[in-house]
């Protein structure tokens, strides 16, 4: 069996208090699990309960019916993005059992990029909320149940 290895920055970038990270997580093998209501109020549910358990805000998020995008940072030091993001997969996964899914939910990797600038951070955060209306399933962000701005930073 081969084993891919994540290629992040060192695991000190993602502790930082404050510094957000943009993970990109793909649904397993581009199945489209997130298109019933219950499963996706259960995952997006569980995204905001593991943020408060991992010490993590969650500047904003958006589940896509194959794909979900977060971006968050570890409210102190010490706190992981990478824990909370890696928490997230296993107890959603466990959820989506419960509500009938069979099988894998989540790609074993995801997508990381650290921000370096407050202006990333407003960059990002309008990039995920547009995602539902680039896709056509919404025809503005706040028309879309699972996309939300959460607990952005006073500016």
């Amino acid at each position: 069996m081969v084993r891919f290895r994540n290629d992040r920055l060192p695991r000190d970038a993602y502790t930082e208090s404050g510094r957000p990270s943009f993970i990109t997580v793909r649904a397993y093998r581009r199945q489209r699990p997130f298109t019933r209501q219950e499963i996706n109020d259960a995952i997006v549910g569980e995204l905001l309960a593991e943020r408060t358990r991992s010490r993590c805000d969650l500047y904003a998020f958006c589940l896509m019916p194959d794909h979900l995008h977060v971006l968050a940072a570890p409210r102190m030091d010490g706190a992981s993005v990478l824990r909370f993001v890696d928490r997230f997969k296993g107890l959603s996964t466990s959820i989506s059992w419960q509500l009938g899914w069979h099988g894998k939910l989540w790609q074993p990797r995801y997508y990381d990029h650290v921000l370096r600038s407050d202006e990333q951070l407003d960059r990002v955060c309008e990039y995920i909320v547009a995602n539902p209306v680039r896709a056509g399933l919404a025809e503005d962000p706040a028309g879309y149940r699972w996309c939300k701005l959460v607990d952005l930073p006073p500016e």
